[in-house]
């Protein structure tokens, strides 16, 4: 959210404010990682003077939690939203061409933005060494599995199969599975390493579907 020259800071209301400087700190992340996510650079890329900072938050670290807690998992809900399949319903097969569609255009999306993988895994790594962002990054994590959970079962309903075990549970092991296809591209900056993943992924999540019209 940047502002235009002609509003003034004091237009601006606090959350405003605040909402300008997650979505400007996730875009230093992606370019520069979480330590080059100085407050400095972050105010200067929401176009905002310094000292507005703490008008927003507190402390830096006040930044990276809201960060932690906001911008990532609304990532994750931009990116579900931008595959858009046109399967229609189909049983198993269905199913399986539902879920090899989706991850292949997820994956195509993280791999068109490197910068977007490396702030999620950062920020999930600086969560855990520090002790008063791990709960920020459990909301993270549990916004994106519930997230998952969801699209899982829609598209169960779709195609007439359910999953032998909770989609709540599920969901954990999908976005566990995410990462490692991010992990893949990342440590070796090939397509091909990623999508064999992808597709290896596709494989397994299969083995927990149920032809719910066959066991009825």
């Amino acid at each position: 959210m940047h502002f235009t020259k002609g509003e003034t800071m004091a237009r601006m209301t606090v959350e405003q404010r605040r909402a300008a400087l997650i979505d400007a700190a996730y875009e230093v992340i992606a370019e520069s990682g979480v330590e080059g996510a100085t407050t400095r650079r972050v105010c200067a890329h929401a176009e905002m003077p310094l000292a507005s900072f703490h008008y927003a938050f507190e402390s830096r670290m006040a930044l990276l939690g809201a960060v932690i807690e906001q911008a990532v998992p609304r990532d994750l809900v931009v990116m579900i939203g931008e595959i858009q399949n046109e399967v229609p319903p189909g049983g198993m097969a269905g199913m399986r061409r539902e879920m090899t569609d989706t991850l292949r255009n997820l994956g195509d999306l993280m791999l068109q933005d490197a910068g977007r993988l490396q702030a999620t895994a950062s920020l999930a790594i600086f969560a855990h060494n520090h002790p008063e962002l791990r709960s920020a990054g459990r909301k993270m994590y549990s916004t994106a599995t519930e997230t998952v959970a969801q699209a899982l079962e829609v598209a169960a309903a779709k195609h007439g199969t359910a999953w032998s075990i909770e989609p709540g549970e599920l969901g954990t092991l999908l976005i566990s599975a995410t990462d490692a296809i991010k992990m893949a591209y990342l440590t070796t900056s090939d397509e091909k390493v990623a999508r064999t993943v992808v597709d290896g992924v596709v494989t397994w999540m299969m083995t927990y579907a149920v032809d719910e019209r066959a066991d009825g």
